[in-house]
């Protein structure tokens, strides 16, 4: 039983997340496609969430005189105080919405957009992983994750199984330095990493280990790091051997839209 002074949790309601992911990738991939630049994509899509949020906005201002018949004045303030505080959040979601997709997007301007997103430099491909480079990237992600979280309960088995995969998507010339590059990634992406894993990762208030467990293990880590580089050659890799697509999209839509 909880504590009488303890306040009951609101239900969280999760209808349309996945099918949301899903979509908001297959979007930013037939953008990428045209031609638009990868921050452009993330821009545009924001635009698109942010002018939903304030839809809502409106939907909520327009219940402000929808109090509970045979209300007294206080009760009435305090209606009106609730919906003002809701519209008010809703408000403040939908300018960060844009806000943080922003940065990106007017350095974005500056550069020439890429016309693809496969590495063009350095980039022979490698059929497998050697294990010992697999146990070099694992014990520093294991190091970081747990830095970050304070969770060790993460499978190792499944971490084993799945860098080899992910890190096909390092180049051979990329694969000596990539333990150097993960770590300056970490220091880089720390706060973003930290929120990332705060609210998805073990005890999260979004937490779904069933739908999504990556945010519970270390090797999403090099999972983030491969989005913010090479995001198709990622999904290429990952969808060829690890049958949970929808696994990489629900992070894909966690690091790109989620924090």
């Amino acid at each position: 039983m909880g504590n009488p002074g303890q306040r009951p949790l609101l239900p969280l309601v999760i209808v349309h997340q996945e099918a949301a992911a899903h979509a908001q990738h297959r979007v930013a991939s037939l953008l990428e496609a045209a031609g638009a630049a990868p921050a452009e994509a993330r821009r545009l899509i924001a635009v698109i969430q942010a002018g939903a949020v304030e839809a809502a906005h409106a939907e909520v201002i327009e219940h402000d005189a929808d109090a509970p018949p045979g209300r007294s004045a206080p009760s009435d303030a305090i209606w009106r105080g609730a919906v003002e505080a809701v519209a008010g959040l809703l408000t403040h979601i939908a300018d960060r919405t844009v806000r943080q997709a922003q940065p990106t997007a007017e350095l974005s301007r500056t550069l020439p957009p890429a016309p693809s997103r496969t590495p063009r430099r350095s980039t022979t491909m490698v059929d497998s992983v050697g294990e010992e480079q697999v146990l070099r990237v694992l014990e520093t992600v294991e190091r970081i994750f747990v830095s970050l979280t304070g969770y060790t309960q993460f499978d190792r088995d499944l971490s084993e199984e799945i860098l080899p995969v992910i890190l096909k998507a390092v180049s051979a010339e990329q694969q000596d330095g990539y333990v150097s590059r993960l770590e300056a990634f970490a220091a880089d992406k720390r706060e973003r990493l930290a929120r990332l894993y705060a609210l998805y990762g073990p005890g999260g208030r979004f937490e779904d280990r069933d739908l999504c467990y990556l945010p519970h293990q270390p090797e999403s880590l090099v999972v983030c790091e491969r989005l913010d580089t090479v995001p198709r050659w990622l999904d290429s890799v990952w969808n060829d051997e690890i049958a949970a697509a929808l696994v990489l999209d629900r992070v894909t839509q966690y690091w790109r839209f989620g924090i």
